[in-house]
């Protein structure tokens, strides 16, 4: 795009793209749940499985190293899954987070976006140059 096709652009316009691309996004996710949990489910399986075969060793048999190796590796495995589990549900709540916003801006909520947009344009510090300077104030207080 150049940058007089950029002026066109309204931020009306800006807001039903990113709404759209959130939505398109979001639609992948259940699915992406779906499959962390079920792999979750399946690892938490395993890892007690083998937690449980380690327990019924006695101390000294031969067959108790290879089922801490197996124990540990499941374990492992479980922590890995429960991981990725996590970050699918915080993508979950960052993405209703974000579709609230964007639906805010679409119904016309632009004022402190403009106020700051006016600020600067006047000489003033963007919003990021105010928090930082305030986070600096609070930092040596």
């Amino acid at each position: 795009m150049e940058a007089g096709e950029l002026i066109l652009v309204t931020p009306e316009d800006m807001v039903l793209a990113i709404l759209k691309r959130r939505k398109s996004m979001a639609t992948s996710l259940p699915k992406e749940l779906a499959a962390r949990t079920e792999e979750n489910d399946r690892a938490y399986a395993l890892a007690r499985e083998a937690k449980t075969h380690l327990e019924s060793l006695p101390e000294g048999d031969e067959n108790r190293e290879k089922a801490l190796a197996a124990y540990e590796e499941n374990e492992a495995f479980r922590r890995r899954t429960a991981s990725r589990l996590q970050v699918v549900k915080n993508s979950i709540a960052d993405q209703e987070e974000a579709l609230a916003f964007w639906k805010s801006m679409q119904e016309g909520d632009f004022g402190h976006l403009l106020d700051d947009a006016e600020r600067v344009r006047k000489g003033g510090s963007s919003s990021y140059a105010r928090a930082k300077k305030q986070a600096t104030k609070e930092g040596k207080s």
